[in-house]
């Protein structure tokens, strides 16, 4: 009778995590810490509409052509040395732009942004890498009216 009980809660929680994976899937894997094998850990990275006082702002997977903006917000913790990161940005699998974006010890946040016309709906991606190319995440959100 025992294991049928305990058999019942490994079930429950492991539905449980299952169904926190497939959230994770759903926003993009946007919280879940990444590290690069030298050290440096991405701790967060969402996809946001501004950001104010060092911190995203009404973070999102779908934004309306009429913001005229998104941003791309990391957080890495810790930072071993000083370097960079790149947020590329995708619109529709087509390359529209690599920006560069310092980070320094011992723990760093930055954001890059785009500027949207209304011509810009549909799939985006930001794919968030080191110097070596390493991508610590890749975040889908779209673009809608």
């Amino acid at each position: 009778m025992l294991y049928k009980y305990l058999f019942v809660i490994i079930i429950y929680f492991a539905c449980y995590f299952c169904s926190l994976d497939s959230l994770f899937a759903q926003i993009g894997s946007q919280i879940r810490p990444r590290q690069a094998s030298h050290g440096l850990i991405l701790t967060q990275a969402v996809t946001c509409e501004v950001i104010q006082n060092h911190s995203p702002q009404n973070i999102s997977v779908i934004f309306s052509a009429d913001l005229e903006m998104v941003c791309c917000y990391t957080s890495f913790d810790p930072v071993p040395k000083k370097g960079n990161i790149y947020h590329t940005w995708y619109y529709r699998d087509n390359f529209v732009t690599k920006i560069k974006l310092a980070i320094n010890p011992p723990r760093w946040s930055t954001f890059s942004s785009i500027q949207l016309r209304k011509m810009d709906k549909g799939p985006w991606r930001v794919e968030i890498e080191d110097e070596l190319g390493k991508i610590y995440n890749i975040l889908r959100f779209s673009v809608t009216d």
